[in-house]
């Protein structure tokens, strides 16, 4: 991938997922004098450590990472969490659509009041799979057996799900689903992530 777009990093730390410290991962970056960090495959929890660690050293650089760790609880840390961006193929709970409007609506019916803390985009990642598979039962018709349901899977195209993703489509030799993902940054005033583009496909 840092070929495939021209990247040459400056250096490369790792951080445990259990790290409590990131002192000298921190201090390294800095010396390396990077632009930006990107940090892949994390759960939030390393990404809140690094945030805190690199506040507290006066490294103010974009910090880039993964769906994984695209979680609210990031910004638990305030204002260290001001330049984390994250990319994400699902919504986030409070965002416009609507398809997002009636998984709060179906999810509050049966769970009343449960509006906040907020979901976190595993729990739209979830409701994504389920909405695609209920489609593609609904296309297969009454003969609804197995293949059935993988032959209209793979009939799917651009399958528009109210703003909860970008379009799905399958086909024969393409079981992904879905290529596009958003890149939503960090707003720690209003404890909500906000996306700064639209679906968009990596090269």
């Amino acid at each position: 991938r840092l070929k495939l777009y021209n990247l040459e990093p400056v250096t490369q730390e790792v951080l445990n997922y259990v790290a409590i410290e990131a002192t000298s991962q921190v201090l390294k970056l800095k010396r390396a004098k990077v632009d930006y960090i990107i940090f892949g495959g994390t759960p939030s929890q390393p990404v809140i450590t690094l945030l805190r660690e690199m506040k507290k050293f006066g490294l103010k650089v974009p910090l880039f990472s993964v769906w994984a760790s695209c979680n609210e609880e990031v910004m638990s840390i305030g204002s260290a969490s001001e330049q984390f961006y994250a990319a994400s193929p699902v919504a986030s709970w409070y965002d416009k659509g609507p398809g997002i409007k009636k998984m709060r609506e179906i999810t509050l019916k049966y769970e009343p009041g449960t509006e906040t803390p907020y979901r976190g985009k595993t729990y739209t990642a979830g409701w994504l799979e389920g909405l695609v598979f209920i489609e593609a039962m609904k296309r297969a018709g009454r003969d609804l057996d197995g293949d059935a349901i993988v032959k209209s899977l793979e009939g799917m195209k651009n399958y528009d799900t109210g703003g909860i993703s970008g379009p799905i489509s399958f086909s024969p030799t393409n079981h992904k689903g879905g290529s596009t993902w958003k890149i939503f940054k960090a707003n720690p005033s209003i404890k909500k992530f906000v996306p700064i583009t639209e679906w968009r496909s990596p090269k």
